[in-house]
């Protein structure tokens, strides 16, 4: 059973295993668990941001500005990476 978009009742005439007929749309089926696996986006989102905090951790003693726009530049792009990955709609 899947909820529609304007009936926030189930309906039936749903294959079960294809889960909410809109939020995700595009993402391949939920598996048994119930939770999507990431997509390749989704981890080069994570592995940006990371760098960008490493970044800071080490321009922050040494005062160093292309450090810091370094450490700007890689958060921004791991944001813009993420949201386009629609990362968030793959969490639980």
């Amino acid at each position: 059973m899947v909820r529609t978009e304007r009936d926030r009742r189930t309906t039936r005439d749903a294959r079960p295993d294809t889960g909410p007929a809109l939020p995700g749309a595009g993402l391949a089926p939920r598996p048994a668990g119930g939770h999507r696996r990431a997509n390749g986006g989704s981890w080069a989102a994570v592995i940006l941001i990371i760098v960008g905090f490493v970044l800071g951790c080490f321009a922050l003693p040494t005062g160093s500005v292309v450090l810091w726009i370094l450490t700007g530049a890689a958060l921004v792009v791991g944001g813009a990476v993420g949201l386009v990955s629609r990362i968030m709609e793959q969490a639980y």
